[in-house]
């Protein structure tokens, strides 16, 4: 599917990270859930909290705009029950989003009441704030060897051009 407007590409951004966030968080074995890098840094649960815990609160702040009617978000106890529960919130995002007019877009609203922000924002914050603790579990994955045990190389391009440029000389 080729996304035709902002919703659709929002929509599909937005899942895509939670899809592979729930992935990584569901392959951390169970006695590395609470492992952290460095003890100032979080661990995979939290990060997984975290995500799930501002998802639903920013999914409140667009649907009911009376912060007295919001409700405190009950945390998943266990590592399974937390990546079924941000699951749902990924299916529940997806069609909030793709069911948004760019009218309702730029509807105003605020932030624990108080804080104004558009639609557009809180859709942004969540997509930021899911691709930015996407990129941490990433850092664990690779820290606990889920993703190889060579140390890691990122793929830069200069190396891509160097050897097409050979190519073409030689």
């Amino acid at each position: 599917m080729i996304p035709k407007n902002e919703q659709e590409i929002l929509s599909t951004l937005l899942y895509m990270h939670l899809c592979q966030m729930i992935e990584r968080l569901g392959n951390i074995p169970a006695d590395r859930w609470d492992w952290q890098i460095e003890p100032p840094a979080p661990s995979a649960r939290i990060l997984g909290e975290h995500c799930y815990s501002w998802m639903v609160c920013d999914r409140q702040h667009i649907l009911e705009t009376d912060i007295d009617k919001h409700e405190l978000i009950p945390m998943p106890e266990s590592q399974s029950e937390l990546c079924t529960a941000l699951a749902k919130e990924a299916e529940v995002w997806k069609n909030l989003i793709l069911s948004l007019t760019p009218a309702q877009m730029n509807e105003l609203r605020y932030q624990f009441g108080n804080r104004e922000m558009n639609i557009r924002g809180f859709v942004g914050h969540i997509l930021q704030n899911t691709i930015y603790k996407n990129g941490q579990i990433s850092a664990i994955y690779f820290a606990l060897g889920l993703d190889g045990t060579e140390p890691y190389e990122a793929p830069i391009p200069n190396p891509i051009y160097n050897q097409l440029k050979q190519c073409k000389n030689a």
